[in-house]
């Protein structure tokens, strides 16, 4: 079950659900400009289109570099996180109705 926190002018806002499960992802590369962009990702058995993306960082945790993407499917928001050093995507949280 999703909570809410109060955002702006007391407005709520959903909170963020940690799931930190492993996933796939689909990705698009582009070699000319250099990115690579998540399209889809499957996790328990259902597959998310991913429509947009909305933020994407990168965290270095001793050697290894993690990259975080925030995504949505147009109805859930998915924090997304690729460990460079195993090269596996984990499902770190994910947003409903955001």
């Amino acid at each position: 079950m999703f909570g809410y926190i109060l955002g702006i002018q007391g407005k709520k806002m959903p909170m963020p659900e940690p799931i930190d499960e492993s996933v796939s992802v689909n990705l698009l590369t582009n070699h000319l400009r250099r990115t690579v962009t998540p399209t889809s990702l499957y996790w328990r058995g259902r597959r998310y289109q991913i429509t947009r993306i909305g933020l994407h960082y990168t965290v270095r945790e001793g050697r290894t570099l993690f990259h975080y993407f925030s995504v949505t499917d147009g109805t859930g928001c998915f924090k997304l996180r690729f460990d460079t050093e195993t090269l596996l995507w984990k499902l770190v949280e994910i947003e409903d109705n955001c």
